[in-house]
């Protein structure tokens, strides 16, 4: 029966967008990680790729419709179980990312391969640009005296291992971004990213408490995410567990840059990327009124 390709959303507030090129033809086959079409927000220019496999029945929006609504079915694929029409997102390939205007690609590159080092030299607090992944086994209680409400959202867990990066001039660590749970147990779930480092692990010590029920994910430090408000940048890296920590299906051996909706498996555990501070805000920015 048919699957049925939906217009993604492409980030937290898109409501809409415009089909701006079809990749495929009816009647082509396709495959998971496939280009398969070009949408256009009010902010950037996003090839999207498939996650199914089938044959393209039939393209149902036309090149170059704006004001297509997310979740409404684009396009239709060949495959999937008897009986059953299935629904399905595609995508976004951040690499090949433009700006609406026609400028430069913000990153046409593809990500570049991870260095082929065995399981057993995986190395921890790796320098990337001006982020550093600061990891600090030694003890970290919290400020005596000080009522919880006072505290950071690190201190308020008790004692994690992670030392923390402040922002300048912040008195608690605000929100950077989310991991959204979209496989595995917690499916639907999320946690927040807060600026600075952030440890991952299933207890409830660990500034991202992935607490659903995967043994696969460690204790403590099975990872880290760093956001740098300096630079902008987001930073994923390891914590030297046995279980790797995979970005887009490749192990990550040292620190490597997060992209918007880049998805990270931990364990059983698949997780996208949404984030809030980036190159159009950080929360050092002056605002305006909305």
């Amino acid at each position: 029966m048919p699957i049925q390709i939906m217009m993604p959303a492409l980030s937290p507030t898109m409501e809409k967008g415009k089909l701006l090129k079809w990749l495929v033809s009816e009647g082509q086959m396709v495959n998971p990680g496939d280009a398969i079409a070009e949408i256009e927000t009010d902010k950037a220019t996003v090839e999207v790729e498939a996650v199914d496999q089938g044959k393209v029945a039939k393209l149902l929006v036309p090149e170059g419709t704006e004001g297509v609504k997310v979740n409404t079915p684009i396009a239709l694929l060949e495959g999937g179980s008897p009986g059953a029409t299935l629904k399905t997102h595609v995508r976004p390939r951040v690499e090949t990312a433009k700006l609406a205007t026609g400028a430069s690609p913000v990153r046409t590159e593809p990500r570049p391969a991870t260095a082929p080092f065995p399981e057993t030299a995986i190395g921890a607090g790796a320098v990337i640009g001006r982020s550093r992944l600061v990891g600090d086994h030694g003890p970290g209680p919290a400020r005596a005296g000080v009522p919880m409400s006072g505290l950071t959202p690190s201190e308020r867990v008790g004692s994690p291992k992670t030392q923390y990066i402040r922002s300048g001039d912040t008195d608690a660590d605000p929100v950077a971004g989310w991991l959204v749970v979209v496989k595995g147990p917690g499916r639907g779930g999320f946690r927040p990213i807060y600026v600075g480092m952030n440890s991952i692990g299933r207890e409830t010590n660990q500034r991202i408490s992935l607490s659903f029920g995967d043994d696969m994910i460690s204790r403590e430090e099975h990872a880290f995410i760093a956001y740098d408000e300096e630079s902008r940048q987001f930073y994923l890296q390891h914590g030297g567990k046995a279980n790797l920590v995979r970005l887009a299906g490749r192990p990550v051996l040292s620190p490597t840059e997060l992209q918007p909706y880049d998805l990270i498996r931990i364990g059983k555990t698949t997780l996208r990327f949404i984030p809030l501070c980036g190159p159009d805000f950080a929360w050092s920015d002056e605002l305006t009124d909305a």
